[in-house]
Protein backbone atom coordinates (compact mmCIF):
# COMPACT_ATOMS: atom_id res chain seq x y z
CA UNK A 1 0.00 0.00 0.00
CA UNK A 2 1.68 3.62 -0.99
CA UNK A 3 1.02 6.57 0.93
CA UNK A 4 -2.54 8.18 0.26
CA UNK A 5 -3.91 4.71 -0.61
CA UNK A 6 -6.92 2.94 1.47
CA UNK A 7 -7.89 -0.41 1.86
CA UNK A 8 -11.61 -1.52 2.31
CA UNK A 9 -11.89 -4.34 4.91
CA UNK A 10 -15.41 -4.18 5.77
CA UNK A 11 -18.50 -2.39 6.63
CA UNK A 12 -18.06 -2.92 10.57
CA UNK A 13 -20.33 -1.31 12.81
CA UNK A 14 -19.15 2.77 13.38
CA UNK A 15 -16.63 2.68 10.99
CA UNK A 16 -14.43 -0.41 12.68
CA UNK A 17 -11.50 -1.60 10.14
CA UNK A 18 -12.97 0.23 7.64
CA UNK A 19 -10.26 1.98 6.43
CA UNK A 20 -6.47 1.10 7.47
CA UNK A 21 -4.08 3.87 7.88
CA UNK A 22 -1.63 4.24 4.97
CA UNK A 23 1.38 3.01 6.03
CA UNK A 24 4.10 6.09 7.08
CA UNK A 25 1.15 7.52 8.58
CA UNK A 26 1.36 6.35 11.68
CA UNK A 27 3.82 6.77 14.45
CA UNK A 28 3.95 2.98 15.83
CA UNK A 29 7.43 1.41 14.20
CA UNK A 30 8.40 5.60 13.16
CA UNK A 31 12.20 5.24 13.15
CA UNK A 32 13.90 8.25 14.89
CA UNK A 33 16.91 10.47 14.29
CA UNK A 34 19.13 10.37 16.94
CA UNK A 35 18.74 14.06 17.78
CA UNK A 36 14.68 13.14 18.13
CA UNK A 37 15.98 10.04 19.86
CA UNK A 38 17.57 12.06 22.70
CA UNK A 39 14.55 14.36 22.56
CA UNK A 40 12.31 11.67 23.13
CA UNK A 41 14.35 10.24 26.01
CA UNK A 42 14.11 13.29 28.00
CA UNK A 43 10.11 13.76 27.67
CA UNK A 44 9.98 9.78 28.83
CA UNK A 45 12.41 10.55 31.56
CA UNK A 46 10.50 13.70 32.65
CA UNK A 47 7.15 11.78 32.54
CA UNK A 48 8.14 8.71 34.92
CA UNK A 49 10.41 10.90 37.11
CA UNK A 50 6.97 12.98 37.80
CA UNK A 51 5.13 9.53 38.31
CA UNK A 52 7.90 8.93 40.34
CA UNK A 53 7.59 11.78 42.96
CA UNK A 54 3.63 11.25 42.61
CA UNK A 55 3.65 7.83 42.96
CA UNK A 56 5.98 7.86 46.48
CA UNK A 57 3.53 11.63 47.18
CA UNK A 58 0.48 9.17 46.60
CA UNK A 59 1.12 6.69 49.36
CA UNK A 60 1.69 8.80 52.21
CA UNK A 61 -1.42 10.56 51.24
CA UNK A 62 -3.60 7.56 51.36
CA UNK A 63 -2.28 6.64 54.65
CA UNK A 64 -2.75 9.97 55.59
CA UNK A 65 -6.53 9.84 55.29
CA UNK A 66 -7.28 6.28 56.56
CA UNK A 67 -7.91 6.07 59.99
CA UNK A 68 -5.04 4.21 62.24
CA UNK A 69 -2.54 4.40 59.78
CA UNK A 70 -2.84 7.88 59.85
CA UNK A 71 -0.84 8.16 62.91
CA UNK A 72 1.96 5.93 61.94
CA UNK A 73 3.69 8.81 59.43
CA UNK A 74 6.64 9.68 61.06
CA UNK A 75 5.51 14.07 60.70
CA UNK A 76 2.41 15.79 61.65
CA UNK A 77 -0.24 14.72 58.57
CA UNK A 78 -2.18 17.73 59.01
CA UNK A 79 0.68 20.04 58.15
CA UNK A 80 1.67 17.80 55.37
CA UNK A 81 -1.27 16.81 53.82
CA UNK A 82 -1.98 19.95 51.78
CA UNK A 83 1.36 20.63 50.58
CA UNK A 84 1.66 16.96 49.42
CA UNK A 85 -1.75 16.73 47.66
CA UNK A 86 -0.89 19.96 45.78
CA UNK A 87 2.61 18.73 44.69
CA UNK A 88 1.09 14.94 43.89
CA UNK A 89 -1.69 16.74 41.63
CA UNK A 90 1.03 18.75 39.46
CA UNK A 91 2.82 16.43 38.85
CA UNK A 92 0.59 13.02 38.70
CA UNK A 93 -2.08 15.37 36.73
CA UNK A 94 -0.33 17.60 34.55
CA UNK A 95 3.61 17.24 33.99
CA UNK A 96 3.00 13.79 33.47
CA UNK A 97 0.48 14.30 31.35
CA UNK A 98 2.02 16.98 29.24
CA UNK A 99 5.44 15.20 28.99
CA UNK A 100 3.59 12.72 27.12
CA UNK A 101 2.41 15.69 24.94
CA UNK A 102 5.55 16.07 24.42
CA UNK A 103 6.80 13.01 23.65
CA UNK A 104 4.05 12.51 21.35
CA UNK A 105 5.44 15.68 19.09
CA UNK A 106 8.76 13.89 18.93
CA UNK A 107 7.00 10.67 17.18
CA UNK A 108 4.42 12.94 14.74
CA UNK A 109 7.58 14.91 14.08
CA UNK A 110 9.45 12.08 12.98
CA UNK A 111 6.77 10.50 11.31
CA UNK A 112 6.62 13.62 8.99
CA UNK A 113 9.84 12.94 8.07
CA UNK A 114 11.99 15.12 10.43
CA UNK A 115 12.15 18.35 12.13
CA UNK A 116 12.58 19.90 9.61
CA UNK A 117 11.51 23.64 10.45
CA UNK A 118 12.05 25.05 13.84
CA UNK A 119 14.16 21.69 14.66
CA UNK A 120 15.45 23.70 17.44
CA UNK A 121 12.21 24.66 19.35
CA UNK A 122 12.06 20.97 19.78
CA UNK A 123 15.34 20.11 22.42
CA UNK A 124 14.59 23.60 23.82
CA UNK A 125 10.98 23.20 25.25
CA UNK A 126 12.15 19.51 26.63
CA UNK A 127 15.09 21.15 28.34
CA UNK A 128 12.64 23.96 29.75
CA UNK A 129 10.00 21.69 31.05
CA UNK A 130 12.77 19.62 32.78
CA UNK A 131 13.99 22.23 34.82
CA UNK A 132 10.61 23.61 35.61
CA UNK A 133 9.34 20.13 36.97
CA UNK A 134 12.39 19.67 39.02
CA UNK A 135 11.28 23.45 40.36
CA UNK A 136 7.79 22.41 40.69
CA UNK A 137 9.09 19.62 43.72
CA UNK A 138 11.63 22.02 45.33
CA UNK A 139 9.09 24.22 47.74
CA UNK A 140 7.70 20.36 49.19
CA UNK A 141 11.13 19.29 49.77
CA UNK A 142 11.80 22.43 51.54
CA UNK A 143 8.49 23.04 53.54
CA UNK A 144 8.36 26.44 51.75
CA UNK A 145 5.18 28.23 50.35
CA UNK A 146 1.25 28.31 51.08
CA UNK A 147 -0.40 25.89 49.48
CA UNK A 148 -3.87 26.58 47.45
CA UNK A 149 -6.49 23.57 46.44
CA UNK A 150 -8.02 25.41 43.68
CA UNK A 151 -9.07 23.28 40.52
CA UNK A 152 -7.36 22.09 37.91
CA UNK A 153 -3.55 23.55 38.82
CA UNK A 154 -3.14 23.65 42.32
CA UNK A 155 -0.42 26.42 43.44
CA UNK A 156 2.40 26.21 46.11
CA UNK A 157 2.75 29.88 46.79
CA UNK A 158 5.94 30.60 45.99
CA UNK A 159 8.37 32.30 43.21
CA UNK A 160 10.12 29.28 42.28
CA UNK A 161 6.94 27.16 41.99
CA UNK A 162 5.11 29.85 39.79
CA UNK A 163 8.68 29.72 37.81
CA UNK A 164 8.88 25.86 37.64
CA UNK A 165 4.86 26.10 36.28
CA UNK A 166 5.75 28.50 33.39
CA UNK A 167 8.92 26.73 32.21
CA UNK A 168 6.49 23.74 31.87
CA UNK A 169 3.95 25.24 29.81
CA UNK A 170 6.07 27.03 27.95
CA UNK A 171 8.32 24.37 26.79
CA UNK A 172 5.46 22.07 26.18
CA UNK A 173 4.21 24.94 24.22
CA UNK A 174 7.16 25.18 21.77
CA UNK A 175 7.40 21.63 21.06
CA UNK A 176 3.58 22.04 19.97
CA UNK A 177 4.80 24.95 17.50
CA UNK A 178 7.91 22.87 16.38
CA UNK A 179 5.43 19.27 15.81
CA UNK A 180 2.68 22.13 13.68
CA UNK A 181 5.61 23.61 11.84
CA UNK A 182 5.98 19.84 10.01
CA UNK A 183 2.12 18.80 9.88
CA UNK A 184 3.18 15.94 7.74
CA UNK A 185 2.45 13.14 10.74
CA UNK A 186 -0.49 14.82 11.59
CA UNK A 187 -2.54 12.75 8.56
CA UNK A 188 -3.08 9.40 10.74
CA UNK A 189 -5.15 9.21 13.37
CA UNK A 190 -3.00 9.10 15.72
CA UNK A 191 -1.04 12.46 14.45
CA UNK A 192 -3.76 14.25 14.02
CA UNK A 193 -5.26 13.45 17.73
CA UNK A 194 -2.00 15.03 19.20
CA UNK A 195 -2.46 17.65 16.51
CA UNK A 196 -6.03 18.53 18.21
CA UNK A 197 -4.29 18.00 21.41
CA UNK A 198 -1.48 20.46 20.85
CA UNK A 199 -3.89 23.23 18.97
CA UNK A 200 -6.04 22.60 22.71
CA UNK A 201 -3.05 23.18 24.42
CA UNK A 202 -2.16 26.50 22.93
CA UNK A 203 -5.79 27.76 23.37
CA UNK A 204 -5.51 26.84 27.13
CA UNK A 205 -2.20 29.03 27.56
CA UNK A 206 -4.31 31.70 25.63
CA UNK A 207 -6.99 31.38 28.31
CA UNK A 208 -4.68 31.18 31.44
CA UNK A 209 -3.02 34.62 29.88
CA UNK A 210 -6.88 36.26 29.01
CA UNK A 211 -7.50 35.27 32.75
CA UNK A 212 -4.32 36.82 34.50
CA UNK A 213 -4.92 40.10 32.32
CA UNK A 214 -8.66 40.28 33.54
CA UNK A 215 -8.01 39.58 37.33
CA UNK A 216 -8.75 42.68 39.14
CA UNK A 217 -6.38 44.01 41.78
CA UNK A 218 -6.55 42.87 45.31
CA UNK A 219 -8.20 39.01 45.47
CA UNK A 220 -6.88 37.08 47.81
CA UNK A 221 -4.71 34.39 46.79
CA UNK A 222 -7.38 31.55 47.00
CA UNK A 223 -9.88 33.68 44.25
CA UNK A 224 -7.06 34.83 42.55
CA UNK A 225 -5.28 31.37 41.37
CA UNK A 226 -9.16 29.84 41.39
CA UNK A 227 -10.17 31.97 38.21
CA UNK A 228 -6.68 32.51 36.82
CA UNK A 229 -6.83 28.61 36.24
CA UNK A 230 -10.25 27.90 35.81
CA UNK A 231 -10.83 28.52 32.21
CA UNK A 232 -7.44 27.40 30.88
CA UNK A 233 -7.75 24.17 33.43
CA UNK A 234 -11.30 23.43 31.33
CA UNK A 235 -9.62 23.21 28.14
CA UNK A 236 -6.51 21.28 29.44
CA UNK A 237 -9.10 18.90 29.82
CA UNK A 238 -9.88 18.56 25.94
CA UNK A 239 -5.82 18.02 25.86
CA UNK A 240 -5.89 15.39 28.02
CA UNK A 241 -8.52 13.38 26.33
CA UNK A 242 -7.50 13.94 23.03
CA UNK A 243 -3.87 12.30 24.22
CA UNK A 244 -5.89 9.56 25.70
CA UNK A 245 -7.72 8.87 22.19
CA UNK A 246 -4.17 9.14 20.66
CA UNK A 247 -3.02 6.42 23.16
CA UNK A 248 -6.17 4.34 22.49
CA UNK A 249 -5.51 4.43 19.07
CA UNK A 250 -2.06 3.86 18.91
CA UNK A 251 -2.47 0.91 20.83
CA UNK A 252 -5.28 -0.85 18.62
CA UNK A 253 -2.75 -0.42 15.72
CA UNK A 254 -0.32 -2.16 17.13
CA UNK A 255 -2.90 -5.03 19.18
CA UNK A 256 -5.21 -5.28 15.96
CA UNK A 257 -3.19 -3.69 12.81
CA UNK A 258 -6.18 -0.50 12.73
CA UNK A 259 -7.56 1.85 14.17
CA UNK A 260 -10.91 1.66 16.25
CA UNK A 261 -13.01 3.50 14.04
CA UNK A 262 -12.70 4.75 10.17
CA UNK A 263 -10.07 7.64 10.08
CA UNK A 264 -12.91 10.08 8.18
CA UNK A 265 -15.01 9.64 11.53
CA UNK A 266 -12.54 9.72 13.48
CA UNK A 267 -11.22 13.15 12.45
CA UNK A 268 -14.77 14.71 12.88
CA UNK A 269 -14.62 13.60 16.39
CA UNK A 270 -11.63 14.77 17.31
CA UNK A 271 -11.90 18.13 15.21
CA UNK A 272 -15.28 18.86 17.40
CA UNK A 273 -12.80 19.15 20.69
CA UNK A 274 -10.96 21.79 18.49
CA UNK A 275 -13.99 23.70 17.65
CA UNK A 276 -15.40 23.87 21.65
CA UNK A 277 -12.36 24.78 22.65
CA UNK A 278 -11.73 27.94 21.12
CA UNK A 279 -15.18 28.99 22.58
CA UNK A 280 -13.07 29.06 25.50
CA UNK A 281 -11.11 32.50 25.03
CA UNK A 282 -14.55 34.37 23.68
CA UNK A 283 -15.91 33.58 27.12
CA UNK A 284 -13.50 36.00 28.92
CA UNK A 285 -14.98 38.87 26.00
CA UNK A 286 -18.61 37.65 27.13
CA UNK A 287 -18.06 37.40 30.75
CA UNK A 288 -17.33 38.76 33.73
CA UNK A 289 -13.89 36.67 34.97
CA UNK A 290 -15.28 36.58 38.44
CA UNK A 291 -19.28 35.77 37.45
CA UNK A 292 -20.77 32.54 37.76
CA UNK A 293 -22.06 32.91 34.20
CA UNK A 294 -18.59 32.33 33.71
CA UNK A 295 -17.73 29.84 35.40
CA UNK A 296 -20.74 27.94 34.27
CA UNK A 297 -19.87 28.33 30.66
CA UNK A 298 -16.66 26.83 31.02
CA UNK A 299 -18.61 23.88 32.52
CA UNK A 300 -20.65 23.77 29.79
CA UNK A 301 -17.91 23.30 27.46
CA UNK A 302 -17.04 20.03 29.28
CA UNK A 303 -20.59 18.24 29.50
CA UNK A 304 -21.16 19.33 25.53
CA UNK A 305 -17.79 19.38 24.16
CA UNK A 306 -16.19 16.26 25.58
CA UNK A 307 -18.72 13.38 25.76
CA UNK A 308 -18.91 12.43 22.05
CA UNK A 309 -15.75 11.88 21.15
CA UNK A 310 -14.76 8.96 24.04
CA UNK A 311 -18.04 7.77 23.18
CA UNK A 312 -17.77 7.31 19.51
CA UNK A 313 -13.82 6.01 19.69
CA UNK A 314 -15.15 4.28 23.20
CA UNK A 315 -17.59 2.49 21.29
CA UNK A 316 -15.52 1.62 18.29
CA UNK A 317 -12.54 -0.19 20.59
CA UNK A 318 -15.56 -2.30 22.24
CA UNK A 319 -16.73 -3.42 18.88
CA UNK A 320 -13.21 -4.01 18.17
CA UNK A 321 -12.42 -5.89 22.13
CA UNK A 322 -15.93 -8.13 21.68
CA UNK A 323 -15.21 -9.23 18.15
CA UNK A 324 -11.43 -9.98 18.56
CA UNK A 325 -12.24 -11.54 22.49
CA UNK A 326 -10.09 -14.80 20.95
CA UNK A 327 -6.62 -12.73 20.87
CA UNK A 328 -7.02 -11.01 23.66
CA UNK A 329 -5.84 -13.39 26.38
CA UNK A 330 -2.65 -13.67 23.85
CA UNK A 331 -2.35 -9.62 23.72
CA UNK A 332 -1.12 -8.07 26.45
CA UNK A 333 -1.41 -4.77 24.96
CA UNK A 334 -5.31 -5.57 24.44
CA UNK A 335 -5.72 -6.57 28.09
CA UNK A 336 -4.21 -3.08 29.25
CA UNK A 337 -6.36 -1.41 26.54
CA UNK A 338 -9.15 -3.38 27.69
CA UNK A 339 -8.97 -2.02 31.44
CA UNK A 340 -8.05 1.41 30.60
CA UNK A 341 -11.20 1.80 28.72
CA UNK A 342 -13.12 0.07 31.74
CA UNK A 343 -11.73 2.31 34.48
CA UNK A 344 -12.23 5.17 32.42
CA UNK A 345 -16.32 4.25 31.43
CA UNK A 346 -16.90 3.90 35.20
CA UNK A 347 -14.81 7.22 36.01
CA UNK A 348 -17.69 8.72 33.40
CA UNK A 349 -20.80 6.75 34.77
CA UNK A 350 -19.98 8.66 38.22
CA UNK A 351 -20.04 11.96 37.08
CA UNK A 352 -23.64 11.91 36.46
CA UNK A 353 -23.80 11.01 39.96
CA UNK A 354 -21.79 13.74 41.67
CA UNK A 355 -22.46 15.40 45.33
CA UNK A 356 -21.90 18.84 45.77
CA UNK A 357 -18.72 18.93 47.82
CA UNK A 358 -18.73 15.24 49.10
CA UNK A 359 -15.93 12.54 48.25
CA UNK A 360 -17.71 11.92 45.18
CA UNK A 361 -16.16 14.31 42.72
CA UNK A 362 -12.71 12.97 42.74
CA UNK A 363 -13.93 9.79 42.44
CA UNK A 364 -15.37 10.64 39.67
CA UNK A 365 -12.14 12.35 38.16
CA UNK A 366 -9.86 9.59 39.92
CA UNK A 367 -11.42 7.11 38.17
CA UNK A 368 -11.18 8.54 34.65
CA UNK A 369 -7.88 9.73 35.04
CA UNK A 370 -6.64 6.66 36.11
CA UNK A 371 -8.14 5.41 32.49
CA UNK A 372 -6.21 7.64 31.30
CA UNK A 373 -2.93 7.12 33.26
CA UNK A 374 -3.39 3.36 32.10
CA UNK A 375 -3.70 4.27 28.58
CA UNK A 376 0.08 6.19 28.90
CA UNK A 377 1.77 3.28 30.95
CA UNK A 378 0.98 0.85 28.04
CA UNK A 379 1.57 3.36 25.86
CA UNK A 380 5.28 3.22 27.08
CA UNK A 381 5.36 -0.21 26.52
CA UNK A 382 4.15 -1.02 23.06
CA UNK A 383 5.24 2.25 21.57
CA UNK A 384 7.74 4.79 23.45
CA UNK A 385 10.38 2.39 24.79
CA UNK A 386 10.61 0.40 21.32
CA UNK A 387 10.94 3.82 19.86
CA UNK A 388 13.87 4.46 21.71
CA UNK A 389 15.22 0.76 20.63
CA UNK A 390 14.23 -0.62 24.49
CA UNK A 391 12.02 -3.57 24.05
CA UNK A 392 10.00 -4.53 26.99
CA UNK A 393 9.67 -8.69 27.64
CA UNK A 394 8.51 -10.24 30.70
CA UNK A 395 5.18 -10.24 32.11
CA UNK A 396 6.56 -7.97 35.07
CA UNK A 397 5.21 -4.49 33.54
CA UNK A 398 1.96 -6.06 32.43
CA UNK A 399 1.59 -7.38 35.45
CA UNK A 400 2.18 -4.08 36.90
CA UNK A 401 -0.43 -2.24 34.65
CA UNK A 402 -3.23 -4.44 35.91
CA UNK A 403 -2.25 -4.31 39.82
CA UNK A 404 -2.62 -0.55 38.99
CA UNK A 405 -5.95 -0.57 36.90
CA UNK A 406 -8.12 -3.02 39.29
CA UNK A 407 -6.57 -1.26 42.61
CA UNK A 408 -7.74 2.05 41.07
CA UNK A 409 -11.26 0.63 40.46
CA UNK A 410 -11.45 -0.75 43.84
CA UNK A 411 -9.97 3.28 44.71
CA UNK A 412 -12.77 5.02 43.25
CA UNK A 413 -15.09 2.82 44.21
CA UNK A 414 -14.54 2.86 47.74
CA UNK A 415 -14.04 6.93 47.77
CA UNK A 416 -17.66 7.38 45.58
CA UNK A 417 -19.42 5.36 48.28
CA UNK A 418 -18.03 6.99 51.26
CA UNK A 419 -18.51 9.96 49.50
CA UNK A 420 -22.72 9.25 49.10
CA UNK A 421 -22.66 8.41 52.69
CA UNK A 422 -21.41 11.32 53.42
CA UNK A 423 -17.76 11.85 53.63
CA UNK A 424 -16.66 15.49 52.68
CA UNK A 425 -13.31 16.01 49.67
CA UNK A 426 -10.06 17.50 50.63
CA UNK A 427 -10.53 16.71 54.47
CA UNK A 428 -8.53 14.66 56.50
CA UNK A 429 -8.75 12.47 59.96
CA UNK A 430 -11.59 10.58 61.08
CA UNK A 431 -13.77 13.66 62.57
CA UNK A 432 -13.20 16.09 59.95
CA UNK A 433 -14.20 13.64 57.31
CA UNK A 434 -17.37 12.40 59.26
CA UNK A 435 -16.06 9.28 59.78
CA UNK A 436 -18.74 7.49 62.06
CA UNK A 437 -20.82 4.80 60.82
CA UNK A 438 -19.84 1.20 59.45
CA UNK A 439 -20.70 1.82 55.71
CA UNK A 440 -17.98 5.07 56.07
CA UNK A 441 -15.57 3.13 57.62
CA UNK A 442 -15.82 0.36 55.47
CA UNK A 443 -16.07 2.26 52.41
CA UNK A 444 -13.34 4.29 53.44
CA UNK A 445 -11.00 1.21 54.25
CA UNK A 446 -11.72 -0.20 50.73
CA UNK A 447 -10.81 3.33 49.39
CA UNK A 448 -7.68 2.73 51.40
CA UNK A 449 -6.63 -0.49 49.90
CA UNK A 450 -7.70 0.09 46.70
CA UNK A 451 -5.36 2.95 46.37
CA UNK A 452 -2.43 0.97 48.08
CA UNK A 453 -2.91 -1.55 45.69
CA UNK A 454 -2.47 1.13 42.49
CA UNK A 455 0.54 3.26 44.01
CA UNK A 456 1.91 -0.32 44.43
CA UNK A 457 0.98 -1.06 40.74
CA UNK A 458 2.05 2.39 39.76
CA UNK A 459 5.53 2.20 41.86
CA UNK A 460 6.18 -1.26 39.75
CA UNK A 461 5.55 0.23 36.51
CA UNK A 462 8.04 2.85 37.06
CA UNK A 463 10.72 0.74 38.48
CA UNK A 464 10.32 -1.47 35.43
CA UNK A 465 10.34 1.32 32.97
CA UNK A 466 13.38 3.32 35.01
CA UNK A 467 15.05 0.04 33.88
CA UNK A 468 14.55 0.07 30.89
CA UNK A 469 15.55 3.86 30.37
CA UNK A 470 18.40 3.51 32.18
CA UNK A 471 19.89 0.68 30.50
CA UNK A 472 22.82 1.68 27.78
CA UNK A 473 21.69 -0.70 24.98
CA UNK A 474 18.58 -2.52 23.95
CA UNK A 475 17.07 -4.48 26.77
CA UNK A 476 15.93 -7.62 26.62
CA UNK A 477 15.90 -8.79 29.96
CA UNK A 478 12.42 -9.84 32.27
Amino acid sequence: MVKGEAAVLGQDAVGIGREIEPRGWTITGVSLSPALRAELYGWALLAIGSLAMAGALALLLVLSRVPQTQVLLPWSWQSFFYTALVTHVILSFVVWFLAVLGAFTVLVTAASGGARRWSPLGPLGMGLSVVGGVLLVVPALLNIGEPELNNYVPIVVHPLYYLGLALVAVGVALAVVRMLANPGGLRGCVGFAVGVAGLCYLIALVCFALAGLSLPAGLDLATLNERLFWGGGHILQFVNTALMLAAWTAIAEQAFGKPPVSPALFRVALGSMVVFALAGPVFYGLFDILSLEQRLAFTGLLWYGLALPPIIVGSGLTVMLIRRRAEILDSAAAQGLAISLAVFVVGGVMGFFLGASDARTPSHYHAAIGGVNLAFMVLFVVVILPALARNVRGALAWRSIHLYGWGQLVFSLGMFVAGAAGVPRKTMGAVAQGIDSPLKKVAMGVYGLGGVAAVIGGVLFIIVVLSYLLARKDSAHD
